[in-house]
């Protein structure tokens, strides 16, 4: 992402308000390359820890620049995408997403799934251990999932668990114990874990941060200062922690106590921190990094450079329309507003980064059903020809019995002053209005969404946790804390919910299929623009790794051929 995207100021505040990664994870520039434009000021949460290498120059040694701070090393709390990368690449759980988004047998060699989908049986892979030399047990999978759903812990995270594993929202919610979530180690190698309904994702879940496993006598020996560093962790992943300095970075090496080491290539990582954007990239270019992210004003320098690299990621921006408002309470003005601006110009001339125009809700990509994408089931909900608003927008106003007056919230940063300035023109081209533009702060801004104290707002985006529609769908929910929009809707309420419960995959995505397109009859959401990543990288950085959902970027398999 870039810093017009998302500039330091919006990461900032994310991290200030104590963010969840899900709502707003990609609007931190999706993995390795948008992190490189996270600028966040202030001090980490680590001492400084000077031990190991940081040699730079070793041809082993990859270096990078993290673009922030690192938040959060527990894994049953973290939320945000840096520290993601380094807990996943640092820590294992049960299976790993492979290069091609495949979940594989990680830390577990393997599992039996109950022929009603409902049970998983996972055994452990024999002798693996933590990088103190302690077994990695059942045990320590299950003392983590179940400190993440603690509701003393409060993990923001904690949904991720709770929704699928049975009895884990009451005892999340504080009306259930501990001892009711079906959760069960009969031996050290062994860890059985009843659904709360077939969940054709979950093993690509078993790889997600929250499920990482977690040692709990070294947790307990830690108390207050577990995670507060590299000491203060145990590593059971493709690398160890062994340096870190809140002003300068960190070091990861690799872990050779790891059950797959001969896989990993990559024997260093320093991590650097440089917030700037047009520094980060002074540095590539000297070599002094081996990767970085680009600003859209950047990419066009370097669009026929080989190093040049850009994906798509499950991310959707979009604005959300406060129903409560009399005017969005009139759906002909809803529907005006959602289909009045060229989304296309947006990402080609505003943005020019590789984002795509969004139509619909899903990102393109996501599964689908029957071997199709999501996106290609259900098509486009959207009519890309905004001329067609004018009418709406005049039904609207008869009904309302005059012109209501729009205001479009959006943050103080540079990208989202020229994303209102562009949306804004669109509207006095398509429907003949002017809107006045409230900009604000990112903090502030999310404030007045949670308090629904705006009209439509621009101010987030959505993130992927798993490769399933489910993941976007939940949010518009009547029950999702994340729906600011105050709509409810019965059908797309029991859609959602049947598709939860749902064995058969083909009914459960037509059960989404039916839901997603409600919310374009309904004019719910102003859809903007799918996300893109897109940097540099050095030509002997090889199997680069940058999954669009979920933590990211994976230094497993990358290596490096400098000779």
């Amino acid at each position: 992402m870039s810093d017009r995207r998302m500039p330091t100021d919006i990461q900032r505040a994310l991290r200030n308000a104590g963010l969840s990664r899900r709502g707003f994870l990609r609007v931190g520039g999706g993995g390795l390359a948008g992190a490189a434009f996270l600028g966040v000021s202030g001090c980490g949460v680590f001492g400084s820890e000077e031990e190991g290498s940081t040699d730079s120059e070793a041809p082993e040694t990859m270096n990078r620049n993290l673009g922030a701070e690192i938040d959060d090393l527990d894994s049953a709390t973290a939320t945000d995408e840096i520290s993601f990368e380094v807990l996943y690449n640092t820590m294992e759980g049960l299976y790993r997403l492979d290069p091609s988004e495949e979940p594989q047998p990680a830390q577990a060699e393997g599992v039996e799934v109950s022929e009603d989908e409902l049970v998983y049986t996972f055994r452990l892979r024999d002798g693996i251990t933590w990088s103190n030399g302690d077994l990695v047990t059942s045990r320590h999978f299950k003392f983590a999932w179940l400190r993440a759903m603690d509701p003393k812990v409060a993990s923001q995270y904690s949904f991720i668990l709770a929704e699928f594993v049975k009895g884990g929202a009451e005892y999340n919610a504080g009306k259930g114990s501990r001892d009711q979530v079906a959760i069960e180690t009969p031996d050290d190698r062994t860890l059985q874990v009843t659904l709360v309904g077939p969940t054709p994702f979950f093993l690509g879940l078993t790889a997600f941060t929250t499920y990482l496993p977690q040692n709990e006598e070294f947790v307990g020996q830690q108390a207050a200062d577990y995670a507060k560093g590299a000491a203060n962790l145990l590593f059971n992943g493709p690398y160890k922690m062994t340096r870190y300095s809140p002003a300068s970075g960190g070091t990861l090496e690799k872990n050779d106590r790891y059950w797959d080491k001969t896989n990993v290539d990559i024997e260093r990582i320093n991590m650097r921190i440089v917030k700037d954007t047009n520094t980060a990239l002074t540095l590539y270019q000297s070599g002094e990094i081996d990767l970085t992210g680009l600003t859209g004003e950047q990419v066009p320098r370097f669009e026929d450079s080989p190093e040049l690299f850009r994906t798509v990621n499950f991310t959707h921006f979009f604005g959300q329309m406060n129903q409560g408002n009399p005017a969005m309470a009139n759906l002909n003005i809803r529907k005006a507003l959602m289909t009045g601006f060229d989304r296309k110009l947006l990402t080609d001339r505003v943005l020019n980064d590789g984002s795509e125009p969004a139509y619909a809700f899903v990102p393109p990509g996501m599964e689908g059903p029957e071997g199709q994408t999501f996106r290609e089931a259900n098509g486009d909900l959207v009519e890309p020809d905004p001329a067609a608003a004018r009418g709406l927008w005049e039904q609207g106003v008869r009904e309302l019995g005059k012109a209501p007056k729009i205001v479009m919230l959006f943050s103080d940063s540079s990208t989202a002053r020229d994303i209102a300035t562009f949306i804004q023109a669109e509207y006095q081209k398509h429907l003949g209005i002017r809107a006045d533009i409230d900009i604000t702060t990112f903090e502030n801004a999310l404030d007045r969404v949670n308090n629904r104290d705006y009209q439509i707002s621009f101010a987030s985006g959505w993130g992927a946790d798993y490769n399933d529609p489910m993941t976007f769908m939940q949010y518009f929910t009547s029950g999702s804390g994340f729906n600011r929009a105050g709509w409810s809707n019965d059908r797309y309420d029991k859609l959602v919910g049947g598709a939860r419960k749902e064995p058969n995959n083909a009914k459960r995505m037509a059960m989404m299929l039916e839901a997603e397109k409600i919310l374009f009859e309904e004019a719910v959401l102003v859809p903007e623009y799918f996300e893109a990543v897109v940097g540099l990288k050095k030509p002997y950085l090889k199997n680069f790794v940058s999954h669009p959902y979920g933590p990211e970027p994976d230094w497993k398999y990358a290596r490096l051929d400098k000779q």
